[in-house]
């Protein structure tokens, strides 16, 4: 008996193809969770950039604030 052969290569696209889909949207989920992270933490930047200048700002004022107070400056 002879074997009958199954041509399987439009099989082989169409997995081929399904399987490039499913990294396609995979690939979306993963850069919008990235930008969401990279968006976070340049927020996350900038409000502690703010902070500290006005931490030195505030430091810088007590500073002055005392040195007038022991007399040095009139």
């Amino acid at each position: 008996m002879e074997e009958i052969e199954i041509p399987t290569e439009h099989l082989h696209e169409t997995i081929q193809e399904k399987v490039e889909e499913e990294l396609k949207k995979e690939e979306k989920k993963e850069s919008g969770w990235l930008m969401y992270v990279a968006i976070s933490t340049a927020f996350m930047a900038v409000f502690a950039a703010i902070s500290g200048l006005m931490a030195g700002h505030h430091s810088n004022e007590a500073l002055i604030s005392q040195i007038k107070e022991s007399g040095f400056i009139m």
